[in-house]
């Protein structure tokens, strides 16, 4: 087990050019990692925001294991620990979007064809149970894809699949819903490959 005083010293460590100091320490949630913010010391303790080094966000260390993770200044750490979370729960299957509509379901079928503004046979294929794995991504990345399509009348959920079966990959990014339906038309545009392939191994 890693303690506070040795997961400082870890972070420390890494300042080599300039003098490192600790701004604060702190166990995350499901206190596994600590989450420590440290940056040069005459920054931290003198104030001077010349010093300031600005790149990494917050410094993670798995009190199990030492492993140390640095998160990217774009991201909070809340988030950039999410992701951490949802892989190790994964424990290497793949997160993926998929409909909450059963296969078959006329009335689905009609309203993924108007969101979607794909064919009918395209929105029915979608439905099937071969190609219910639309989207893979993050666990976070697709928590918000989920939220994002529901809020424009698309019921989806999130699971975990060993097999990805076709999914498309959908990058951790800001995007609009419109970017969201327009992957989703790709996922559906997919059926003629697949029928093309399956026609010609007949």
């Amino acid at each position: 087990m890693i303690s506070e005083q040795e997961a400082c010293d870890r972070v420390l460590a890494r300042f080599v050019d300039t003098r490192g100091a600790i701004a604060s320490c702190r166990l995350d949630p499901r206190g596994e990692y600590w989450v420590i913010h440290a940056n040069a010391y005459e920054y931290v303790v003198n104030g001077r925001s010349e010093h300031c080094l600005i790149g990494d966000g917050a410094y993670l260390v798995h009190i199990a294991s030492g492993r140390l993770t640095i998160t990217p200044s774009y991201e909070t750490w809340h988030e950039s620990i999410q992701d951490i979370y949802d892989l190790d729960d994964a424990a290497g299957a793949h997160y993926v979007l998929r409909p909450d509509y059963a296969a078959g379901d006329k009335r689905a079928i009609v309203h993924l064809h108007q969101r979607l503004g794909c064919s009918l046979i395209d929105a029915r294929w979608l439905l099937e149970d071969a190609n219910r794995s639309w989207l893979t991504g993050t666990g976070r990345t697709l928590r918000d894809a989920r939220k994002a399509l529901g809020a424009h009348g698309v019921a989806t959920q999130v699971a975990l699949q060993d097999d990805l079966q076709g999914a498309l990959s959908l990058t951790p990014q800001t995007w609009a819903v419109d970017t969201l339906l327009e992957r989703l038309r790709e996922r559906a545009g997919l059926r003629l490959a697949v029928d093309d392939r399956e026609g010609s191994a007949r």
